[in-house]
C-alpha cells in the first residue's frame, strides 16, 4: 500500500497478445479489490489467467473493468487506484474519450459540419461525379459527429457511397481503408471509386480498392505495397488472422464491416470471435447493415461489442434491455419512405397439396413434432439439434418439392411405403411449383421479367427445366464471381438478364444472391416459391427490385406462394410467415421504420395456408389408402 493507505493496481497492454495485464503494485497488498475484480470476471464468464499477482485477460475485458471500476468515486470508495503503464496509457485515454463521446451523443448529436461544408470539403478531395442526396448528407453529418458509427439504412440507400464519403472526410494522414464484406459486395466498392472520384483527384483520391483474395503471403505483400484501400471477405479474414492482426496493430486503419450481421454469432463463431478480439485496434470502426437483427435482439449485441468495445452495450442487450434503449442516437437509418419509393405490393397465394405430397408431409410432420417435443422437454445438454433442424428443412422441402425430399429420405435409409412413393412420382412437380411456373409465364407474356426465389438448389435446377422457353438464368452458391462477359459467372448472368430481352426469368437462392446485386431497372416482380426462417434473406431479396432509382410510376410486386396443409397438421409455410413477422416487428421497433411495419402487417393479415376441409380422419384414410391398408369396400384390412 501507499502512504495514504490506497492500494495501487497497475494496468499494462500487450500489443502482441492483444491482452491486458492487471498487477498488484506491491506483492504484500491484501486489498479486497483484488478478489472483487476476480469475482467480477467470473460473473461475466471472462477468460483470464492469474500468476504471480498478475491477471492476464483480453484487452476488451480489461476495458470493461476500467469502465466499471475506473471512476474516481468508485476507486475512492473501494480504497484503490488504477495506474496505467506506458503501453496502456494512450489506449486507456482513447477509450475514456470514446466513452464520454458516446454518452454525450446518446440522446442528441452535435453536428460538426454543415451541409455546405461537407459538399465543399468533398469537392476538394475530388469527389465530383455523384451528388449526394439530402438524406445521405444528413447521415454523413451524424456519423462524422461520432468516433465510430453504425449505418442501418435500407439497401439501395447508398450506404457504400456515404461510407466512402465518410472516410474521405474523417481520414487523417497515413490512414488506410479496409472493407470486410461478402464477395458479392466487392464490385460495389470498386464502382464507388469509379463513380464518385475524378481521375485527377488529389492525394491519390482515385486509388482503386485492392482485392485481398490470395494466399496469406500475398496478402502481406499487398498490405505493405503502398496501397491504402483494401477489400477482404469474411471467410478469408478468419483464415489470415495473424496477418490482419499484425497489419491493424502497426497501421492506422479505418475498418468497415459491410453486412455486419455476418458477425452476429459473436464469440460463437470464428469471424465474430476474431473481430471482437481486434476491435480496439482500428482508428475508426463503422458497421453497415440493412438488417442488423435478422433473428433476435442478441444478433446486434456482438456488432455493438465490435463497434464500442468495452462500453458494455453488448452486455445490456444480452441482459434483456431493448436495443432501441441501448443504441439511442448512435446509429443512422434511412428508410424506404425517405427514398421516395412507392410501396411494394405483397400478394399471398395458398396452393393445396396433392394427395401423395400430403401423405408424405403428414408422416414427416409427426417425426418433426416428436423431435421438437424431445428438444423442449430434454433436461440434458446431449440434444440432437442438427437432426431436428434437418427434419424441419425436410418439411419445407416437402411443402414445395416432395420428389426432392423423397430422394433425401431414401438416401438416409428411411423406409417410406411404396404406395406413397408411387403417388409422389406420378404427381411429378408439386401444385405450388406448377403455379409458380405458370405465374412466371404470365409475367413473361405481358412483356415483363421476373425473379423467382427459392432456398433449395434442386428447386432452381427443376425450375430451369420447367421454364426452358423463357431462357432462364440462375444464381446459387456454386455459381462463381468473375468476368461479366462469361455466362458461367454471376456477373455474366446478371448482365445477360439485364440486356437480353429473350431472357425473361432469373431463378436465385436468396442466401447467394440476396446481397450485392440490383435488378430494379429491368425487373419489378419477385416470386417466392418458398422462404426460410431467416428474415435477412427475405428482406434483402425484396430489396433487389425495390430500391433507389425506381421511377415513381413503377409498381413493385412481391408474390408469396404457400402450400396449404390440413389444420390437424399445421402449415410449415404459416410457421415461417409468423416467425418472419415477429423478427421483422422486432427490427421495426429498433429502427422505427414504417416500411418494416407494413411488411410485418402484410404477413400478419394474410390468409392462413390452412386447409380446413381436411380433418385428421380424412388424412388417416388417405395414408391408409396409399399404403394399401384398406379393402375394396373402404374397410381397414
Amino acid at each position: 500500500m501507499t502512504s495514504d493507505n490506497i492500494s495501487i493496481i497497475e494496468i499494462d497492454y500487450d500489443p502482441i497478445r492483444l491482452s491486458g495485464l492487471i498487477s498488484k503494485y506491491s506483492k504484500d497488498i491484501t486489498s479486497s479489490i483484488w478478489e472483487r475484480i476476480k469475482s467480477r470476471l467470473l460473473e461475466r464468464n471472462d477468460e483470464f489467467f492469474e500468476a504471480d499477482n498478475t491477471i492476464e485477460l483480453s484487452w476488451i475485458d480489461t476495458l470493461c473493468l476500467i469502465r466499471e471500476f475506473g471512476s474516481a468515486s468508485v476507486q475512492k470508495k473501494l480504497g484503490f487506484r488504477f495506474r496505467p503503464k506506458e503501453r496502456a496509457k494512450p489506449k486507456i485515454q482513447e477509450f475514456l474519450a470514446e466513452v464520454r463521446k458516446a454518452r454525450e451523443s446518446f440522446n442528441s448529436i452535435a453536428v460538426t459540419l454543415s451541409e455546405q461544408e461537407i459538399t465543399s470539403r468533398l469537392l476538394e478531395t475530388g469527389f465530383t461525379e455523384r451528388l449526394l442526396k439530402s438524406f445521405q448528407i444528413r447521415d454523413l453529418q451524424h456519423l462524422l459527429a461520432l468516433p465510430h458509427g453504425a449505418n442501418f439504412s435500407v439497401p439501395g440507400a447508398g450506404k457504400t457511397t456515404v461510407t466512402f464519403a465518410l472516410h474521405l472526410l474523417a481520414r487523417q494522414k497515413g490512414w488506410h481503408f479496409l472493407i470486410v464484406c461478402p464477395k458479392a459486395a466487392f464490385p460495389a466498392w470498386r464502382e464507388v471509386v469509379r463513380d464518385c472520384m475524378s481521375d485527377d483527384a488529389p492525394n491519390y483520391g482515385a486509388e482503386n480498392f485492392t482485392y485481398l483474395d490470395g494466399s496469406e503471403e500475398n496478402t502481406h505483400d499487398q498490405l505493405i505495397s503502398g496501397s491504402t484501400r483494401f477489400i477482404i471477405s469474411y471467410d478469408l479474414l478468419v483464415r489470415q488472422k495473424s496477418t490482419i492482426s499484425s497489419y491493424l496493430s502497426r497501421t492506422p486503419v479505418h475498418l468497415v464491416l459491410d453486412e455486419s450481421h455476418r458477425m452476429k454469432a459473436g464469440l460463437g463463431s470464428q469471424r465474430g470471435s476474431f473481430l471482437l478480439n481486434i476491435a480496439s485496434l482500428p482508428v475508426r470502426r463503422d458497421i453497415l447493415s440493412g438488417t442488423p437483427m435478422p433473428q433476435h435482439a442478441n444478433d446486434i449485441a456482438s456488432q455493438l461489442g465490435f463497434l464500442w468495445p468495452g462500453h458494455g452495450l453488448d452486455l445490456q442487450i444480452q441482459r434483456g434491455h431493448l436495443p432501441r434503449d441501448v443504441l439511442g442516437q448512435l446509429y443512422v437509418r434511412t428508410t424506404k419512405q425517405e427514398l421516395g419509393l412507392p410501396p411494394a405490393k405483397r400478394h399471398f397465394y395458398q396452393i393445396s397439396m396433392d394427395q401423395g405430397q400430403q401423405a408424405l408431409y403428414a408422416i414427416v410432420r409427426n417425426e418433426v413434432l416428436r423431435q421438437l417435443i424431445e428438444l423442449t422437454n430434454s433436461k440434458t445438454k446431449d440434444i440432437d439439434f442438427l437432426s431436428a433442424r434437418k427434419s424441419v428443412i425436410r418439411l419445407l422441402q416437402i411443402s414445395v418439392n416432395p420428389t426432392l425430399a423423397l430422394r433425401g429420405m431414401t438416401s438416409d435409409g428411411l423406409n417410406i411405403d411404396s404406395g406413397i412413393i408411387d403417388a409422389i412420382i406420378e404427381e411429378g412437380a408439386s401444385a405450388k411449383m406448377k403455379a409458380v411456373a405458370d405465374h412466371a409465364r404470365d409475367i413473361a407474356n405481358s412483356g415483363k421479367k421476373a425473379v423467382i426465389w427459392t432456398i433449395f438448389t434442386n428447386n432452381i435446377i427443376d425450375l430451369e427445366g420447367m421454364l426452358v422457353e423463357l431462357n432462364p438464368l440462375s444464381i446459387y452458391g456454386a455459381i462463381p464471381s468473375g468476368n461479366e462477359d462469361d455466362l458461367s459467372t454471376r456477373e455474366g448472368r446478371l448482365k445477360r438478364f439485364h440486356l437480353d430481352d429473350a431472357c425473361k426469368v432469373l431463378i436465385a437462392n436468396p442466401a447467394a444472391a440476396g446481397e450485392g446485386i440490383s435488378l430494379h431497372k429491368v425487373c419489378h416482380d419477385a416470386i417466392y416459391l418458398d422462404r426460410s426462417f431467416v428474415s435477412t434473406h427475405y428482406l434483402q431479396s425484396i430489396d433487389r427490385i425495390h430500391r433507389l432509382g425506381l421511377a415513381p410510376d413503377i409498381e413493385t410486386n412481391i408474390h408469396i406462394y404457400q402450400s396449404k396443409a390440413p389444420v390437424s397438421l399445421g402449415s410449415i409455410d404459416l410457421s415461417v410467415s409468423r416467425r418472419l413477422a415477429l423478427k421483422i416487428r422486432n427490427m421495426q421497433q429498433l429502427l422505427d421504420d414504417p416500411d418494416l411495419h407494413e411488411v410485418a402487417l402484410d404477413e400478419e393479415n394474410a390468409d392462413d395456408p390452412i386447409d380446413y376441409d381436411i380433418n385428421l380422419q380424412d388424412l388417416i384414410a388417405l395414408i391408409e389408402e396409399l399404403e394399401g391398408k384398406t379393402t375394396d369396400n373402404g374397410m381397414v384390412g
